[in-house]
């Protein structure tokens, strides 16, 4: 006797049912981070910091690095910003935007972070925490490198745990993770990463 081709579907797998969850509480948690991160971005003028940021992304890329050699601080900020910059335009809001988006994208990688090392619940609630810190939302509305420095810190971090830590939801192929098809592109983006915060801040070594 044939089966009816009218059974009703399946279930959703309560697996599925989770990561439709997750992907909704984080879309809601990126969302308030924005929010957060550009409400009022631009409800003051540029402090004295800020001013010397916009002055530097105003010169040419071989200035920028002139001028970096004689600053307190690398080059690869003023470089990102000045090309932000050049799409962006020059407003308070344009400047700072880059924190902003920073800081955003913080957000998402403290959840991908937590949950890598504590489960689901432990990354929505980094990205949660996160994206209500009046000290992280301070600092994305700002025309300095302290967003972007944390951006770079949080991305090596993802990648040297990646390094680290077997992936749960991957199947096992024997060959355990010192094979160089899985370990070599998490370490070159772990040296991308780190080296993007040497050029970014002089402080990321205590990283």
């Amino acid at each position: 006797m044939k089966a009816s081709s009218t059974a009703p579907l399946a279930a959703p797998s309560a697996v599925s049912q989770r990561r439709v969850f997750e992907a909704i509480a984080l879309g809601l948690i990126v969302l308030l981070a924005a929010g957060l991160r550009f409400y009022r971005i631009d409800a003051q003028s540029l402090w004295y910091d800020e001013g010397n940021s916009a002055r530097i992304a105003e010169r040419s890329i071989q200035l920028i690095l002139e001028g970096a050699a004689g600053d307190i601080h690398p080059p690869l900020y003023y470089l990102l910003l000045s090309l932000w910059r050049s799409v962006f335009g020059a407003s308070e809001t344009a400047l700072r935007s880059l924190s902003a988006v920073s800081g955003i994208g913080l957000v998402a990688l403290a959840w991908g972070l937590g949950r890598r090392l504590f489960g689901i619940r432990a990354g929505l609630a980094a990205a949660a925490l996160l994206a209500v810190s009046p000290f992280a939302v301070y600092y994305s509305q700002e025309a300095r490198m302290y967003a972007l420095l944390a951006l770079w810190a949080a991305l090596a971090s993802v990648w040297i745990v990646t390094l680290a830590l077997p992936d749960p939801s991957t199947p096992s192929t024997g060959s355990g993770t010192g094979s160089g098809q899985v370990r070599w592109p998490g370490a070159a983006l772990y040296a991308l990463a780190t080296a993007a915060g040497l050029y970014t801040h002089y402080a990321y070594p205590f990283v």
